[in-house]
């Protein structure tokens, strides 16, 4: 069987076993399980303070997204892309890349947030989700599948 290949794009601590959570081990089972559909997985994981990125850490994205040949699908995880509609939107526009966006929890629905950011990650998440041309959320079952239309 040829895999195709999928570019990964995940927040830099996703191995950090200091800092554990649900989207980072849901995001390493999906790059060991995507093989077993026909995906060869290449991770590119991006390191920031994200949902919350600084200037360099939006530059490494974009610099990321830049490097990867036309026509590459691209998924990414929510937490990086859905935090920056102004590197992914015009990618997503531009249509070279096949994009699509993995969803573990809405970024405006993290516990503790305060009401005026909860709503601005909101606003940033829904500007992306309309962009991008697909979306991929999580379920409870924990089962994965990853397809993308011809």
């Amino acid at each position: 069987m040829s895999l195709r290949t999928v570019h990964f794009v995940m927040p830099g601590g996703v191995d950090d076993p200091s800092a554990p959570s649900g989207g980072n081990a849901y995001d390493r089972r999906a790059c060991l399980d995507l093989p077993g559909f026909g995906w060869q997985v290449q991770r590119h994981t991006v390191a920031g303070d994200w949902p919350r990125p600084d200037a360099e850490a939006r530059a490494e994205l974009a610099r990321t997204l830049r490097e990867l040949p036309d026509g590459a699908v691209v998924l990414f995880d929510g937490l990086v892309a859905c935090s920056v509609p102004e590197v992914i939107v015009p990618e997503a526009e531009e249509g070279r890349l096949r994009m699509a966006v993995l969803v573990h929890l809405p970024l405006g629905d993290e516990t503790g947030l305060d009401t005026d950011v909860a709503a601005e990650l909101d606003a940033r998440e829904r500007a992306v989700l309309r962009a991008v041309p697909a979306v991929v959320a999580t379920s409870g079952s924990n089962d994965f599948e990853f397809r993308l239309q011809d």
